[in-house]
């Protein structure tokens, strides 16, 4: 019976230990993807980056990229056709050698291979390093905002001493098509602008890219805007107007309609008028009615 309850307590560490070693194969994962991991001089080298969320329902994401500064020139970040629509601190470069980012994804996802954004570096040295994420952390769309388990890939490069060849010019992008159908939307939060209302908005063009916006509020005139843009009217009682604009001058319009802010009932005055009198005629008629029931 003791070596039965011995071989039961084993069974169970072996159970548990089992469990939390296999625990973080199921956590969301950050990777890597590049199609080549060995440049030269002067080539550049791009990076993909993804997320997998492990069949957990994520709205939010955010980290830094650390990169090997001696190695490697920052030239690029792409973010077009990113799963990230509401950029709380788009992809940028801080301290020469890291990359912060922090995003939303309204409404969730949950897929395997959704595309963050892509990094382009220039090689500038020979040598190995390597690139990795730092201060990951991938939130979950649960009402809470409830931090789940988070994994990244690291990913090694090398640098040969030839330089690059010359390589021809690529030809002219050709591109005719407006950016992809989008929806502006209106969002509000402790965090963000002292809880004022803003607007996110995030468009595609799978042609040459957009390029930037432009927002219009009222009569107003149209204005460059980055999302998240701060509404100038709180009031939201007038239209709103987002322009798309892609790389080779293109258009996209969306529009958020409002009807006019109305007047409470007591506010309007005549109306109010109004009604004292037909309350004062039917008063009286009745009155008199019932006089005339009595004599």
């Amino acid at each position: 019976m003791t070596k039965f309850l011995k071989f039961k307590n084993y069974f169970i560490v072996i159970i548990f230990g089992l469990f939390f070693i296999a625990a973080p194969c199921f956590a969301a994962e950050i990777f890597f993807e590049s199609k080549n991991h060995n440049i030269k001089i002067n080539e550049q080298l791009e990076i993909d980056f993804f997320i997998n969320t492990e069949n957990e329902d994520i709205n939010a994401t955010e980290g830094k990229i650390l990169f090997p500064a001696e190695f490697l020139i920052l030239k690029k970040i792409k973010d077009g056709n990113s799963i990230v629509n509401f950029w709380v601190e788009r992809p940028i470069i801080k301290h020469n050698n890291k990359i912060i980012f922090a995003g939303i994804i309204p409404g969730g996802y949950v897929e395997k291979r959704g595309y963050l954004f892509s990094v382009v570096f220039q090689a500038k040295k020979q040598g190995t390093g390597i690139i990795k994420i730092d201060g990951l952390k991938i939130l979950l769309n649960d009402g809470s905002g409830s931090e789940t388990g988070a994994t990244a890939q690291s990913l090694q490069f090398s640098v040969s001493p030839q330089t690059a060849e010359i390589q021809e010019p690529k030809p002219k992008i050709t591109d005719n098509e407006p950016p992809e159908l989008f929806k502006p939307m209106i969002a509000k939060d402790l965090s963000i602008f002292d809880n004022k209302y803003f607007l996110v908005f995030a468009a595609q063009d799978k042609g040459s890219g957009i390029d930037y916006y432009k927002v219009r509020e009222g009569e107003r005139s149209f204005v460059i805007a980055k999302s998240p843009y701060l509404l100038q009217n709180q009031n939201l009682n007038e239209k709103i107007i987002v322009k798309a604009i892609d790389k080779t001058g293109n258009e996209r319009i969306a529009i958020i309609s409002f009807p006019k802010k109305q007047r409470l009932w007591y506010e309007n005055y005549l109306l109010f008028a109004i009604l004292l009198l037909v309350i004062f005629i039917i008063c009286f008629a009745l009155n008199k009615f019932i006089k005339n029931v009595k004599n």
